[in-house]
């Protein structure tokens, strides 16, 4: 058994269409093409052809006939004037034929059955001087009545065949006349002088021309139906070969065929992009040593292994694999074709990471609902809590100083277990977006106020602000402050070692062409590590040794809800730039 990639190549159907375009069909178009059989290209070759062969026919026939006539044969003929005038009149009529032949407005059909009369007139001819009723070159009548019928059809055949019929009944009729050429006599020539005799040669002889007409006929029309079948099967092939040659191509799935040996046959675009092979490398190698992980003994639905690509890669792929189902070649020895096989192969690795992501998600998104469901059900005992410590504080002045510690403790503890269950609901309940215009300096101000610790920084000057006056934002007010003021305060929780300022900046910038706001906070603390810049969006990771892990899982949830991007500069120890970029529609919106 043998199938490679060289069947899918288009090379072959264009052979195919060449070659029936050269056996008289012509194609145009896409969808169910008009055949047009002997088009006028191909009827003027045949015609060429046909004065070609009148000439050499006529001259062999008659030079062999003079040859064995000077070697003693009993021949009758006319004299070496009348043959050279004969040949003379057949050369120029044929020469001048072929001229007229090379014109392009030129009517083919009535040119041709002008062709086949003429061959005709010379049969009659030579059939007249060489022995009329009695002339061994009677049969030269049939000639032009195949010629006619093969080429152009039933109709040129029965005009042949009846010009044949009255040309010979017109040449009996001089002989039974006697008007015929005194060298036939003197030859020992004999004439027909019984009617019967002379209307039996005519019927038999015209019988015999009009039925040769009939099966040339019939035999050109099945050869046209049969040229015309097998045109449209050549055209439906190319047209199916080039549709499978494009999807086997084109498909973003990897497809693979072995043979019984396990030699690879044909190996489409999407298996070398997968695996790093290109088709050629990969044409007539055994699939288990370019890929040995492969599994191909018995089917078990879709597999997956760790692919090695050609560059050293490993990848996750998915294959499948199921039996080639080929018709055998009778002129082939017979072969094992149970072991041809088809491969598909899928490069799953994206998928694979995306579902585990989905998983991830799921998991969170779970785990978020139950730990918010429980964050709810503390929130209120520990408001309670607070509130008790707070009144035990106020009330108890006759009380130790150890109950009033504790009293603050409880307290202390207990607001900053509210702060981080407020976070936490935050986090697995975001709000949803109010988005408006607001001047953004409110915020700022009102971020100030809202946390005591970036107040006591601003009021000790450690807190910078530096905002174009009359600057508007877009956005949710609510969550942009929450976002400024988890920055902030990381801002000056690490910037607290060092006495550094924190610097809160902001304006308008244009990026592709749309107006953005910029908000930057910049600290000069210890700056961030690089093996722990990826995690500190992270919910749960903080560096900070009382920090929930959520203030900047929040803010990068509050930028991408408004469709905004985080920038983060930092080098160790040179402190860290956090810029938000948010987009800003138009005032007409």
């Amino acid at each position: 058994m043998n199938f490679n990639t060289k069947s899918f190549n288009t090379k072959s159907s264009n052979t195919k269409s060449s070659n029936t375009k050269s056996s008289n069909t012509k194609i145009t178009g896409t969808d169910n093409p008009p055949l047009v059989y002997y088009n006028n290209e191909t009827l003027r070759h045949h015609i060429l052809w046909l004065l070609l062969i009148r000439v050499i026919f006529f001259t062999l026939l008659i030079g062999i006939t003079v040859v064995l006539g000077s070697l003693g044969t009993q021949v009758i003929l006319p004299s070496d004037t009348h043959i050279l005038a004969f040949l003379a009149i057949l050369f120029i009529f044929s020469i001048g034929s072929s001229a007229i032949l090379q014109k392009q407005d030129l009517r083919l059909k009535r040119f041709g059955l002008v062709q086949f009369l003429g061959d005709t007139v010379f049969a009659a001819l030579l059939v007249y001087g060489t022995g009329c009723s009695q002339s061994i070159f009677t049969p030269v009548f049939i000639l032009p009545v195949i010629a006619g019928g093969l080429i152009m059809y039933r109709m040129g055949g029965l005009m042949s065949a009846a010009a044949a019929t009255l040309l010979y009944g017109t040449v009996l009729f001089l002989e039974y006349m006697g008007v015929v050429p005194d060298y036939m006599t003197s030859a020992g020539w004999v004439p027909v002088h019984d009617v019967l005799k002379a209307t039996n040669l005519f019927a038999i002889y015209g019988v015999t021309f009009f039925i040769t007409a009939l099966l040339s006929g019939t035999l050109a029309a099945r050869l046209q139906t049969t040229e015309e079948e097998l045109s449209k099967t050549s055209f439906e092939f190319d047209r199916l070969s080039l549709l499978y040659k494009q999807i086997f191509d084109d498909i973003a799935t990897g497809i693979i065929t072995v043979d019984e040996q396990g030699l690879i046959t044909s190996y489409n675009t999407a298996a070398g992009r997968i695996t790093g092979y290109p088709p050629k490398e990969a044409t007539g190698r055994s699939i288990m040593k370019l890929f040995p992980g492969l599994q191909l003994e018995k089917s078990a639905g879709r597999q997956v292994i760790d692919l090695q690509k050609k560059d050293g890669a490993v990848i996750r792929a998915g294959y499948s694999f199921s039996r080639l189902n080929l018709p055998s070649d009778p002129a082939e020895q017979a072969s094992d074709q149970d072991h041809c096989k088809v491969i598909t192969l899928q490069d799953i690795s994206a998928v694979e990471k995306m579902e585990k992501r989905v998983r991830e998600a799921e998991k969170m998104a779970a785990i978020g609902e139950l730990s918010a469901s429980i964050a709810h059900d503390f929130r209120n005992p520990l408001a309670a809590i607070s509130g008790s410590a707070q009144l035990l504080v106020m009330e108890s002045k006759e009380k130790s100083n150890s109950g009033k510690s504790l009293s603050k403790i409880i307290f202390r503890e207990s607001k900053r277990m509210a702060k981080t269950i407020n976070e936490f609901l935050q986090f697995a309940r975001p709000a949803p977006m109010h988005a408006e215009w607001f001047a953004l300096q409110r915020i700022i101000d009102e971020s100030i106020m809202a946390s005591p610790m970036i107040k006591n920084a601003y009021d000790c000057d450690s807190l910078k602000v530096v905002i174009a006056e009359h600057l508007d934002a877009f956005g949710d007010r609510q969550q942009l402050q929450t976002v400024l003021v988890h920055l902030i305060e990381n801002g000056l929780t690490f910037s607290k070692e060092n006495n550094g300022v924190v610097t809160v900046r902001a304006g308008e910038d244009e990026r592709d062409g749309k107006s953005v706001l910029y908000l930057e906070v910049i600290d000069h603390g210890p700056g961030i590590l690089p093996e722990i810049r990826k995690k500190i969006f992270d919910p749960f990771f903080s560096t900070r040794e009382n920090g929930t892990g959520l203030g900047l899982a929040i803010v990068r949830q509050i930028i991408e809800l408004h469709k905004g991007a985080i920038e983060i500069q930092s080098s160790p120890g040179k402190g860290c730039r956090v810029r938000i970029v948010l987009p800003l529609p138009s005032y007409e919106a």
